[in-house]
């Protein structure tokens, strides 16, 4: 019997939910609109005013944050599946 089939109803419902925003999560790439304009913004940034480097250093923070959030998504699904691995 696997661990899947004993765990309580509600309990496997809330971890396929919590899984399912963890793949989101892991597999999320910045909208092409938004990655288009942080290269941009970053190959002039020389030349950048004051609003175009406050816009520039806004994306490069949000870029960073999701890729923290990305990396720390895929070790959270590592990790469950070495728990659960019938679950994930």
């Amino acid at each position: 019997m696997s661990i899947a089939s004993t765990i309580e109803p509600r309990f496997q419902s809330a971890m396929m939910a919590c899984i399912a925003s963890l793949r989101r999560l892991a597999g999320y790439e910045l909208e092409p609109s938004i990655a288009h304009r942080l290269q941009e913004l970053s190959e002039q940034k020389e030349f950048l005013d004051s609003r175009e480097h406050e816009e520039l250093m806004a994306l490069v923070g949000f870029s960073q944050k999701r890729s923290i959030e990305k990396l720390e998504a895929q070790a959270a699904l590592q990790r469950l599946g070495e728990v659960l691995p019938e679950l994930v």
